[in-house]
């Protein structure tokens, strides 16, 4: 047998019991834009804001110098100190020059949208401040005005 015939054979020994190969599933990442308006008017101020996820609370323990407002000492979400974007008491930015492009709003609202999901239970931005691998928890799991501000956003 020559050795062009005894390759061949092998290979078709080899694939003799396999009748196809099955690549596994197709990972697709879905490509989600949570409602910025809902962010600027609702998630930033009464929760990234008013739970001073940026500065961080120096009584309760936090380093001085900040927290997520110091982007050298966060593995992630850094955020940017800004007046808070006016909403005029709705639901949508009245002075849409706030959340323009490279604005520190909009800055805001990428990095929050990364560690955000439609089941936000699981997202990073719900579950790390309620106390897993963050250096202390800043709210609780039962805490009303997070669920209720993540879970709203998290549908639109």
């Amino acid at each position: 047998m020559t050795r062009r015939a005894a390759s061949a054979v092998a290979l078709a020994l080899g694939l003799g019991g396999c009748t196809s190969i099955d690549p596994g599933p197709d990972i697709v990442v879905p490509d989600r834009t949570f409602d910025p308006d809902y962010f600027y008017c609702h998630v930033e101020p009464k929760f990234l804001f008013a739970y001073q996820c940026g500065p961080g609370n120096p009584s309760k323990g936090d380093p001085s110098g900040g927290c997520h407002f110091n982007a050298s000492a966060v593995s992630g979400m850094a955020l940017i100190d800004h007046p808070p974007v006016n909403c005029g008491g709705g639901d949508h930015p009245v002075d849409l020059t706030q959340i323009g492009t490279g604005s520190a709003a909009q800055g805001n609202y990428q990095a929050a949208s990364l560690e955000m999901s439609t089941d936000y239970q699981t997202a990073a931005l719900f579950v790390r401040p309620s106390g897993n691998s963050h250096p202390r928890a800043i709210f609780s799991t039962g805490d009303a005005t997070v669920n209720q501000l993540l879970s709203t956003w998290a549908s639109k």
